[in-house]
């Protein structure tokens, strides 16, 4: 009988010892599943947040495109800015601490070319360098960013600097081979290379895979050499 006593106490203390293990791994279980779900709902908030700050930038961005687009007040004598131009401007600088990168870069690119038409071109060549220096950028806007930075500075930047840039936007299976060759050959001309400038323009005119409007700009510049040659 005193054996079956000691079982039946030995079996209780088991059993409270395990009720005793479940409830705490029950608290334990639970802080995890709360720690989870408030984890979880953080992130959410976080993600929600971050959607609605881009939404709102994005927004902001268009609003900006629409007056920075703008066509000027004259017909074409007055290169400046319109008062509305320059409001887009201003819009699309106070973006540049919001936007992430690939809005962004396309807002620089655009302050870039608005910064060009008023005559402020020191500021557009250092936006324009700056996009085609980053590494993050997408290669086809930073080879435009590059050839932008050195079309602005065909009639009077230094020639050697600017056939480095071409030089490397000029390869077979670049995006913008055609503009980049026809820059050099702007340069051959303007550096007193005319027979260079030529074989350029016919390089381009014959080269199917080069876009219209650069093949049609090169036909004409052969016809001007070619007058010019004849005369």
């Amino acid at each position: 009988m005193a054996d079956d006593i000691f079982m039946e106490v030995d079996e209780e203390i088991r059993a409270e010892r395990i009720r005793a293990l479940a409830r705490r791994y029950l608290v334990v279980a639970g802080v995890v599943v709360a720690a989870v779900c408030i984890g979880a709902g953080g992130w959410q908030y976080s993600v929600s947040r971050a959607h609605k700050a881009d939404a709102a930038v994005s927004a902001a961005y268009f609003t900006a495109m629409q007056d920075a687009t703008r066509a000027p007040d004259a017909t074409g004598a007055d290169t400046s800015l319109t008062t509305r131009q320059k409001k887009g401007l201003q819009e699309l600088e106070a973006l540049d601490g919001q936007a992430r990168p690939p809005l962004r870069v396309l807002e620089r690119m655009e302050r870039a070319a608005l910064l060009a038409a008023d005559g402020r071109l020191p500021a557009a060549l250092a936006l324009w360098d700056g996009v085609s220096q980053e590494h993050a950028v997408d290669p086809t806007i930073a080879a435009l960013a590059s050839l932008l930075w050195v079309q602005h500075q065909i009639d009077g930047g230094d020639p050697a600097t600017l056939r480095s840039r071409l030089a490397v936007l000029d390869g077979a299976g670049q995006p913008w081979r055609g503009q980049a060759i026809e820059a050099e050959a702007l340069l051959d001309l303007r550096t007193g290379k005319p027979a260079d400038a030529r074989a350029r323009f016919e390089r381009l005119a014959m080269d199917m895979t080069i876009a219209d409007g650069v093949r049609s700009r090169a036909e004409a510049m052969l016809q001007t050499l070619g007058g010019d040659a004849g005369g």
